[in-house]
This record gives C-alpha cells, structure tokens and sequence, in this order.
C-alpha cells in the first residue's frame, strides 16, 4: 500500500528552528503539517480556518489562533499596529512552537509579520526587505 504524497502548503519555508510560514492550509498538506508536530497554528486570515483544519487541529492537539485580517489590496495593508504586535507576542513564545504561521497566499500579510520579526531580531532593514522580496 502507497501512503498519500506529503504535499507542504504553498510557499511553505523555516523562518528558524520550529517556525515555519506559507500559504493557507489545504486538506491535502494536512499530513505534512502533521510531520512537523505543530502546538500553534496561526492563522492572519479574514475568515476562520475549514472546519476540516479546524477538526485537523482539534485531533492532534494544536492551538489554532485566527487574528482576523482581510485581504491585501494594492492600496491597502490590512495590518494594523495591535494586530502585528499580537502575531509578533505569538511568534516569539517558546511556549507555541513549533508554530506554522500563515495568511491566503503565504506571501503578504506573512512577509510583513517575517519582516518585523526580523527588525525584532536586529536584522537591516535591508536585510528584512532582501528576505520579504524573496
């Protein structure tokens, strides 16, 4: 018997050990979320997480975390102030990781929560926004 393929969420990258980020979570990249034995799943979406994802997280016992942010828009980052700092205090708490953290396409709103984090670790903003741009 062939076991399922393990497909991992689109743009799926280590930030640093048991910190991982990429795109929303589909049913067919459970079970490589699964390999990584996640506590936190933090999700910058605007609306919750499938209930599949949700009962996923409910079996295996991670803490599914929905700050709500709507969609990026050209002219818009849904970020606000509060909400960064609220993702940045989840993040840096040993006590949640390994901790996968995403937003819908893995990119936007998680690049700016990566890109603070790196400020937060002393990192050039250049440094921060060579590492956003990749």
């Amino acid at each position: 018997m062939q076991l399922p393929s393990l497909i991992p969420p689109f743009r799926y990258a280590m930030i640093e050990e048991y910190l991982f980020r990429g795109g929303y979570p589909k049913p067919r990249n459970l079970r490589f979320l699964k390999r990584l034995r996640l506590k936190t799943i933090l999700s910058l979406i605007p609306n919750p997480l499938t209930p599949e994802v949700q009962e996923f997280c409910k079996q295996h016992n991670i803490l599914l975390i929905h700050i709500q942010v709507d969609k990026m828009k050209e002219d818009n980052i849904p970020l606000s102030y509060n909400k960064t700092l609220m993702a940045l205090q989840i993040l840096i708490d040993p006590a949640n990781h390994p901790l996968y953290l995403h937003c819908l396409d893995g990119a936007d709103v998680t690049g700016l929560i990566v890109a603070c984090l790196r400020k937060l670790q002393m990192w050039s903003t250049t440094s921060a926004m060579s590492e956003f741009s990749r």
